[in-house]
């Protein structure tokens, strides 16, 4: 079976890692792989809008539920649903916070997120609030398993940092 494309993201997507020879020329020639969650509405939400940047600094993005994911990243399924993680060309893996780190220093207008995300004090606030939103990216789309009656609160659409240019 060969590895479909989407439109809207343009990650590999339906097919087995390495199961084509389009996806091995396409692995051989990007500086890492982006492995996410395609089922997170926010993660989904943040790949449409800054995913091409980072495309174009040569980063693929292939969903967690991609067969042969979990044994390429060498972590169980438990662990592999926890985060992101970002196998670079070289094999490394790295996850969380520092997989951010790697994709932003790939962007010229990031890189000075990537080295503040580096000091001591602030990688530990990072780290803690990527552990929670990661946790908890199903609910904050509102997604999540809510007991019946339970309101969600819609916030008012207005234009939020994320989605500045």
């Amino acid at each position: 079976m060969k590895a479909e494309k989407t439109d809207m993201t343009g990650f590999v997507g339906a097919g087995t890692l390495g199961e084509n020879r389009d996806d091995e020329l396409a692995a051989a020639r990007a500086r890492g792989e982006v492995y996410f969650d395609a089922t997170c509405p926010l993660c989904l939400s943040l790949l449409a809008r800054f995913g091409d940047r980072f495309r174009r600094a040569r980063f693929r993005f292939v969903p967690l539920d991609t067969p042969g994911v979990a044994d390429t990243l060498g972590v169980s399924a438990a662990e592999l649903s926890r985060t992101m993680h970002l196998r670079l060309a070289g094999g490394e893996v790295l996850r969380d916070v520092e997989a951010w780190r790697e994709l932003f220093r790939a962007v010229a207008w990031l890189r000075p997120l990537a080295g503040l995300l580096g000091w001591p004090g602030l990688n530990g606030l990072a780290r803690a609030g990527y552990r929670w939103l990661a946790a908890n990216r199903h609910c904050l789309s509102g997604v999540c398993g809510l007991p019946k009656g339970f309101a969600v609160h819609q916030p008012h659409r207005a234009t939020t940092f994320l989605e500045l240019p």
